[in-house]
């Protein structure tokens, strides 16, 4: 009788030991999974069994479905400009901002020496230590929204046939725009070059159609002179060009112009759903909180995105 008391309490303490080594392996799990969420800048969604998005996919649903914003609002949503060289990459993908923004220029641009190489350059640059196939390697271990600022046509192709065989082979899951200066805007005089927009728009319906195109002007803004805005043929130029396409499409805006020139933005964001502006400042541009809310007070949240620097952002998020 007492051998078997003994047996039983053994089975019981064995159950036990089972059982609580059975919480603390599902606990360890708990934490690791909460870690990696919590990482903001080396989590993936690449690595995520069953998570996909597509690269033409909305930013903010993408922002939402990682639960880094709580609601569709451009306003939520963060920036990290000129992730360019190696360096001011690896500070991109370390910060909180959500999207990285890089310029893509050809190796060697306008030389005897110039490449079919993509990378990542504003000009003057035309060489970097980093090409567009290894910032993207680098990226794409992150969470980051992807925003490509094509400097040059001859750079367009080259980049979107990478896009496009790492899409295939392992995936971007994660929304891709394709922004470009395609237009002579405000206080930029005909000879100054900007990227072709036939070539441009019709590399992207070729070679990669599933993104954001972010179609731009041109613009200059001189704090001391006298300063022209966008006016309603420019928007309607631009919009000839983008009425067909059925992308979502996102009108780079320069903040500073964007109030005196409302009403032709708000006929733009008219035209189609799949329309939406991103207001971006220049480091020097006097951008009031008070024009901020006037085209905030008169658009809806998902259809405004503010690329703009702080305190003038901190102050208008207070407000808004």
């Amino acid at each position: 009788m007492e051998k078997r008391v003994i047996e039983k309490k053994a089975r019981c303490m064995s159950r036990e030991a089972c059982t609580m080594a059975a919480v603390g392996i599902f606990v360890a799990l708990v934490l690791v999974v909460v870690t990696i969420f919590s990482m903001n800048g080396s989590f993936s969604p690449d690595h995520v069994p069953g998570f996909t998005f597509p690269t033409d996919g909305d930013m903010l649903d993408y922002l939402l479905d990682l639960s880094l914003i709580q609601k569709k609002d451009g306003l939520l949503v963060s920036w990290y400009h000129s992730a360019n060289n190696k360096s001011e990459m690896e500070k991109g993908l370390k910060s909180d901002a959500m999207v990285l923004e890089a310029d893509v220029n050809i190796e060697g641009y306008n030389t005897d020496g110039q490449t079919s190489i993509p990378i990542m350059a504003h000009p003057p640059d035309i060489y970097s230590d980093n090409t567009l196939q290894e910032w993207l390697d680098a990226v794409l271990k992150s969470n980051k929204g992807i925003k490509l600022d094509f400097k040059t046509i001859e750079s367009v192709g080259p980049s979107l046939d990478i896009l496009k065989k790492k899409a295939l082979e392992s995936g971007i899951n994660r929304p891709v725009w394709l922004n470009a200066d395609i237009l002579h805007g405000p206080n930029v005089p005909g000879f100054i070059e900007v990227v072709n927009a036939t070539s441009f728009l019709n590399l992207i319906q070729e070679k990669f159609p599933n993104a954001t195109i972010s179609p731009g002007w041109k613009v200059l803004y001189v704090s001391l002179l006298p300063n022209k805005t966008y006016t309603r043929a420019m928007v309607e130029d631009m919009y000839k060009l983008l009425k067909n396409v059925t992308q979502k499409v996102t009108f780079p805006i320069r903040a500073v112009m964007g109030k005196n020139a409302w009403p032709h933005f708000k006929w733009l964001l008219e035209q189609s759903p799949s329309y939406s502006l991103t207001l971006w400042q220049g480091k020097d541009d006097p951008v009031t909180v008070e024009d901020l809310l006037f085209i905030r007070d008169n658009s809806q949240p998902d259809q405004i995105y503010y690329d703009i620097y702080d305190p003038v952002l901190s102050a208008f998020k207070e407000v808004a």
